[in-house]
């Protein structure tokens, strides 16, 4: 997955600063155990205290050690009891900050009877003052001692429960919790206190109140708030209670002008804070943004899409051992921790309800889904591996290499609890599909990915009964997919990653197809650079709209949410419309951050070991020209799993920590829920400080008419039989690029696309194409004179299709697959046609669709499987040999070119000499043939030297059409050498010996 043209000296320095972990983790280890390990051991805690962390907050819970949550960036740090009962503590701040770097924590906590809640604080400050939040002000005792150079307070909740919070912040840093390969555990449910205190918090975050980077003043973040809160009055100006809202909110606005002794603010940015008066006091401005926030909040949580939205099912989870598209979705990369959980009344309280069947074992979480049914018939399914520990690595296979994430069902309350797949597949990101079925996505397809270290499986659509029956895979294409759902005119979109012969990093975007996996197509962005990715997409009620995440190649999939509107086009910046502007698209926009491999530590506030950088100068006009202020404050700040309400309105998932991508992992408890919408309102619903929350979903959202109407699949049962489909192209010129004018194609060469059955990039190469597909050339099909085609093609076959000119030369090649199920009718209307370009108005069958479909008609002997000796071999000793040999028989001389098939390396000379005269594409090469298109005449057989030297005249030369045959159909195969991954099969293809074909097709 690493880039190929990192360069070298880039690789060096890494390869140092990796050592440099090495030997720097050792110490870095100390240092958490001499901070921990007297915390978990039965000593003395006065004793540990004053040697081993002199300088850290140490809180008991009921008197027992208590290490907070993970650390997070906002400086959001949770202590609770392991059982889950007794007091509940929240430390905001940060050991630096503002202007002063000096350390600033808010506390609160809240007791219950006879609770006891202590803290060891350092010597300053020396004593904490507490203030009651409610009623019950001696509702507590306070004992403060000096014990060596720290002060013990504790703090006992007498008859009933007590909200304490400190008077003043103070310098509270606290003692980490040290990064653990155990489960990571949930919080119970937070307390009203608690969870008031985070939502504030959140405020502050949103806002820069009290941030280390681009801090604003209470005033300044008020005139953001009042333009993103009159955005939203004025949507929901038709709504009753909008009126009384309106009202309030003129009042606070007035007060703000009062409090600034300016005219106006008007909320647009007009008014800043050098026309605010310096008179006003910090307290006033405080109390005023808190009740501007406090409106807001009601505001947002006002809208009927919100207020009604019900009980929400969600699912907390630990990102996995190695951040990337790819490897997020194994079992063998899953660290353990989190459930299924329900929010019973999102915006009004954090009390949550977990559902997690009692039966599971520790293990991770990922999709899940609602089935149609409503009320007590409802059903969740989800996908789940078992794992009693996190991998120390992501590639240790004789540890964790049998971990498989398989796909459950359950009644919505938790029981019923039934496995759905199992076997040694990852199966996974399941979605209940009109018909009774289930689509989801799975390993079963088989072989590996192609361009990085692994093993890395490939996973693709499958599909099965409900009941876990009949599982056939749906999608054969030879790359990964990810994120399937149903859209409202029964149609599949999903993501594929799309990049046969070009750049792997830009093409994970939308395609869709039928619920059969009948009439796949691009959905949108397949030729679009930025973003380098689109995931999580799902459909928008009473819309043709989807919304999805923009994110990068090398982290999981987290990023900015968009609008995605084809009916503006299947490419390019104008259909997406950026509903989380805050967030540029990482990698595309701005560099993605980098986290060391494990064992190193990876904590929030560790410095990237190295950046991942995507944008392309060849797309420069469709990169950010701004900065947005929360790119800034919260660099790599990103939302996960949309889930869209209306066009506006949606429930997301919000880190303000930064995304890290490849090789190692993110922190656990990134993500918490918010409901927001496009004006850049983000209320905070449910945050467990612990662990990611995501996946949220309404429990009763309503059943879907298309579930109640499925579309009908139209197969032709003979050609199904024979495992065989027809495809029908209206117009071959129809194509985009424009085929060159005059150029008439009378052939397509049909060739076959494999699945690469070994892992890691370029083991073994089949050619000198870096990171290639194998390939086999299955033979052409005619073409008629007005561009039309009709042909049968092999049923679950990835095939890419060349244009050929009346001298069966190249004059267009498709980087990409398309595949047939089994009986389909396909069809297609040109060559890369213009997606967005209303179809030619010509007959729809053309000449082609007035007879019979065309059998393909074989390729020359070595053209399948493919082999260079036995394709291109014979041509060069019939004509070549003579003169290019080690001792030639002419006179001229070789002119050093050898053209005999003599080993050399892993191919033969005659490939190495003549490889380089041929059009060949690949990812990385230096002329930068990264761009999605392919430039009519640039590659194969059309595109290469070698045909050029061969049409001028090379002394005596003359091939006849079978051997021009066999020459463009090896450099149309992209001139590779070999027609299998197979190390054994290839050295029998090297010596020139046959093979059966490929171990997968």
């Amino acid at each position: 997955m690493r880039r190929w043209t990192l360069s070298f000296l880039y690789r060096l320095i890494l390869g140092i600063f990796l050592a440099g972990i090495v030997l720097w983790f050792p110490n870095v280890s100390k240092e958490i155990a001499a901070a921990t390990v007297p915390l978990a051991e039965n000593v003395s805690t006065e004793a540990a205290l004053t040697d081993a962390v002199p300088t850290k907050l140490v809180v008991e819970l009921n008197g027992q050690p208590t290490l907070p949550s993970p650390g997070s960036v906002t400086g959001t740090w949770f202590f609770c009891p392991s059982d889950g009962h007794g007091p509940q503590m929240l430390l905001l701040g940060f050991p630096e900050t503002g202007p002063k770097k000096t350390p600033s924590y808010r506390l609160i906590a809240e007791l219950q009877k006879n609770d006891t809640l202590t803290l060891w604080i350092p010597t300053t400050p020396s004593n904490v003052v507490w203030i009651p939040l409610d009623t019950n002000e001696q509702g507590y005792t306070l004992e403060t001692t000096a014990v060596g150079s720290r002060t013990k307070q504790t703090v006992t909740a007498k008859d009933d429960s007590v909200v304490l919070r400190l008077a003043t912040r103070a310098n509270l840093d606290p003692v980490r919790r040290p990064v653990t390969l155990e489960p990571m555990p949930s919080s119970p449910s937070l307390r009203a206190a608690i969870a008031e205190a985070l939502i504030e918090w959140d405020w502050r975050m949103a806002d820069g109140i009290e941030v280390p980077r681009e801090t604003r003043s209470y005033r300044d973040a008020m005139v953001k708030i009042l333009a993103e809160g009159d955005a939203l009055l004025q949507d929901l100006k038709d709504l009753p209670t909008t009126a009384a809202f309106q009202t309030k909110w003129n009042a606070l606005r007035q007060q703000c002008q009062s409090l600034a002794n300016t005219a106006v603010i008007t909320g647009n940015g007009e008014s800043r804070s050098e026309a605010l008066s310096a008179d006003a006091s910090q307290r006033e401005w405080e109390s005023l943004w808190l009740k501007l926030h406090q409106l807001r909040r009601k505001l947002v949580l006002s809208n009927p899409l919100f207020s009604q939205v019900g009980p929400l099912l969600f699912t907390k989870h630990v990102p996995s051992v190695m951040s990337h598209q790819l490897t997020q979705c194994y079992g063998y990369t899953a660290r353990p921790g989190g459930g299924l959980f329900l929010l019973p009344k999102p915006g009004e309280s954090m009390e949550t309800r977990n559902i997690t069947p009692s039966e599971l074992p520790a293990g991770s979480f990922m999709q899940t889904d609602l089935s149609p049914e409503e009320g007590a018939d409802r059903k969740v399914v989800f996908a789940f591996v078992a794992a009693d520990e996190s991998p120390s690595s992501w590639r240790t296979p004789e540890s964790v290499m049998s971990r498989y994430y398989h796909i459950y069902e359950m009644n919505a309350d938790g029981s019923g609890l039934r496995q759905l797949t199992d076997g040694e597949f990852n199966d996974f990101a399941p979605v209940y599909t009109p018909g009774d079925k289930l689509t989801f996505i799975s390993t079963r397809r088989g072989g590996y990915h192609r361009c990085g270290g692994g093993p890395c499986f490939v996973y693709t659509l499958a599909q099965m009964n409900r009941d876990g029956s009949e599982v056939t895979v749906k999608s054969f294409h030879e790359t990964n997919e990810w994120d399937p759902t149903v859209l409202d005119n029964g149609r599949l979109v999903y993501t594929r990653w799309d990049y046969v012969d070009r750049n792997a990093v830009y093409y994970q975007n939308l395609w869709s197809t039928r619920l059969d996996g009948t009439d796949t197509r691009i959905f949108f962005g397949n030729n679009t650079f930025n973003p380098a990715g689109i995931w999580q997409s799902q459909p928008v009620p009473g819309s043709s709209k989807v919304m999805a995440i923009a994110g990068p190649h090398h982290a999981m999939s987290a990023g900015s949410v968009i609008l995605i509107d084809t009916s503006r086009g299947v490419d390019g910046p104008e259909p997406l419309e950026r509903l989380t502007p805050d967030a540029l698209f990482p990698e595309a926009e701005v560099p993605l951050a980098g986290t060391a491999m494990p064992p190193a530590v990876t904590e929030f506030d560790t410095e990237p070991p190295s950046w991942w950088d995507g944008r392309n100068p060849p797309s420069a006009a469709e990169h950010a020209a701004f900065m947005p202020e929360e790119q800034t404050r919260w660099p790599g700040h990103c939302y996960v799993t949309p889930y869209p309400l209306s066009e506006k309105y949606f429930i997301v998932s919000y880190s303000y920590d930064r995304l890290r991508g490849e090789a190692g992992p993110n922190i656990p408890n990134m993500f918490g829920l918010y409901f927001a919408d496009r004006f850049g309102n983000r209320e905070l619903i449910y945050r467990d400080p612990m662990i990611t929350s995501q996946w949220a979903k309404p429990l009763q959202r309503p059943r879907r008419e298309i579930f109640d109407h499925p579309p009908q699949a139209q197969v032709d049962a003979k050609l199904a039989q024979a495992n065989h489909g027809t495809l029908f192209m209206q117009n071959v010129y129809e194509s985009w690029p424009k085929l060159p004018a005059g150029e008439r194609i009378t052939r397509l060469r049909i060739i076959q696309v494999l699945p690469k059955t070994t892992p890691n990039a370029n083991q073994p190469m089949v050619g000198v194409a870096n990171a290639s597909p194998g390939k086999q050339v299955l033979g052409t099909v005619p073409v008629e004179a007005d561009g039309s085609a009709y042909f049968e093609l092999p049923a679950g076959t990835p095939i890419s299709f060349v244009a050929l000119n009346e001298k069966g030369r190249a004059v267009q090649i498709m980087r990409s697959v398309h595949y047939l199920q089994p009986g389909e009718t396909g069809s297609c209307i040109g060559c890369h046609e213009k997606r967005s370009a209303a179809p030619p108005m010509i007959a729809a069958s053309g000449l082609a669709g007035s007879r019979a479909p065309s059998v393909i008609e074989s390729g020359p002997d070595g053209s399948k499987p493919l082999s260079y000796p036995i394709l291109v071999q014979p041509v060069l000793d019939a004509h070549c040999v003579k003169c290019h040999s080690e001792t030639p028989s002419d006179a001229k001389g070789n002119g050093g070119v050898i053209l005999t098939g003599e080993p050399e390396g892993t191919y033969t000379k005659s490939y190495m000499a003549l490889v380089g005269k041929t059009a060949y594409t690949a990812w990385g090469m230096a002329d930068g043939n990264g761009e999605p298109l392919s430039v009519p005449g640039r590659f194969a057989s059309g595109g290469s030297e070698l045909t050029r030297m061969l049409d001028a005249g090379h002394y005596d030369v003359q091939l006849s059409e079978a051997e021009w045959e066999r020459l463009c159909t090896w450099m149309d195969a992209n001139s590779l050498f070999y027609g299998t991954f197979n190390p054994e099969e290839q050295a029998k293809q090297q010596r020139g010996e046959r093979i059966e074909g490929p171990d997968l097709e």
